[in-house]
């Protein structure tokens, strides 16, 4: 299951990246915690901060590894590269999920920033 399940998560995580503030309403967990550079926020802000960003213009997604916790928890482990503009970011980041209702829903994510 474990090459299925990465690229499952792996399929939500670029649904967020390429998303705005109504696939974070549908993926995050009602209890989820986004650590991002300089805020932490809950579901209710993450979805607000979403609604107003302006996306990237291109993304990548690179290295995935996935840490199986249980049969309903797995975390994800990856590099972000995006670019917005003429701004590059690059950031180690990690999602936690746990499957609820037999739906995966992401309960913590954090971001490590990364030279470009």
């Amino acid at each position: 299951m474990s090459d299925e399940l990465r690229e499952r998560l792996l399929a939500l995580e670029r649904e967020l990246a390429g998303g705005g503030g109504e696939e974070y309403e549908r993926i995050l967990a009602p209890q989820a915690v986004v650590i991002v550079p300089g805020a932490t926020m809950d579901k209710v802000q993450t979805v607000a901060a979403m609604q107003e960003s302006e996306g990237w213009d291109e993304f990548e997604l690179e290295g995935a590894r996935l840490l199986e916790i249980t049969a309903d928890s797995a975390a994800l482990v990856y590099t972000f590269q995006g670019r917005r503009g003429e701004t590059t970011y690059r950031a180690a980041l990690t999602s936690v999920y746990a499957r609820q209702d037999d739906h995966w829903h992401l309960v913590l994510h954090q971001q490590t920033p990364l030279p470009t």
